[in-house]
């Protein structure tokens, strides 16, 4: 399991009160396209999807199966995609011991907040990558939700296609 995020160097997941990743640079975007073919799975919650709602449904395959995981599973029936597309009110350790015994081994973990937190407690997050955009919002949704304790590794850092937007994973294990 991979976090995918991207953040201001002060530490939001959104601009202010705009949800999404609408401020990331297009250097991130090529990232995150790219970062995204190495999984065969995904999870975000449901604020995430509605803000990449249209894209998602547009882009649906059966070799990256997309998981959203809200409170409210019937509310998205209509979206619903066997195979592709699941909405599921189930806790992230049932979730991903379910998606392991369907067989999906990488899975990237995409958000938002209350994503980050619930599956970091769980302590079902194996590495961070976070891209950190050179800017500073002051206001906006937090990388996490809840307070957390957590220790990591770094593992590398690179500046993204030579701009000032900088990429680092780090290890949780």
């Amino acid at each position: 399991m991979v976090l995918i995020s991207a953040q201001s160097a002060d530490g939001f997941i959104t601009f202010h009160d705009e949800p999404g990743s609408g401020f990331a640079s297009s250097s991130d975007r090529s990232y995150f396209r790219k970062a995204l073919a190495g999984f065969d799975s995904s999870i975000m919650g449901s604020a995430t999807f509605q803000v990449s709602r249209s894209m998602i449904l547009g882009s649906l395959t059966r070799e990256r199966r997309r998981f959203v995981l809200t409170r409210d599973p019937a509310r998205y029936a209509k979206d619903a995609s066997p195979g592709m597309l699941e909405f599921t009110g189930e806790t992230p350790r049932a979730l991903v011991d379910r998606m392991k015994g369907e067989g999906h081994l990488r899975c990237a973990l995409l958000g938002g907040a209350r994503i980050h937190s619930l599956f970091l407690e769980a302590g079902l997050v194996d590495e961070l990558w976070l891209t950190v955009e050179p800017c500073l919002f002051g206001a906006g949704v937090p990388f996490l939700r809840a307070p957390a304790d957590i220790s990591m590794r770094l593992l590398g850092h690179e500046r993204l296609d030579g701009s000032d937007t900088l990429l680092l994973r780090y290890s949780l294990r």
